[in-house]
């Protein structure tokens, strides 16, 4: 399995604030990672579309401080 995702800072994720924006943007925690897990080797369009959709509504114009990235689990 491997989680398509962006790291984020630590102290971010202790706000039930933050937390509810990241699960509300349809995304999972896996601190300090927050994304979505895949069966897949490669992530398809959608899955991408999706991660990179909810760190735009996340972050705004700062997006490109969170580079998406695919780490194995």
């Amino acid at each position: 399995m491997k989680f398509l995702c962006t790291k984020v800072r630590k102290d971010w994720l202790r706000s039930p604030l933050n937390v509810n924006k990241v699960l509300k943007a349809g995304l999972i925690i896996k601190d300090p990672f927050i994304g979505i897990e895949i069966l897949d080797s490669k992530p398809n369009a959608e899955q991408y579309n999706l991660v990179n959709n909810a760190t735009e509504q996340l972050f705004g114009q700062n997006k490109k401080a969170f580079p998406i990235r695919l780490l194995d689990l």
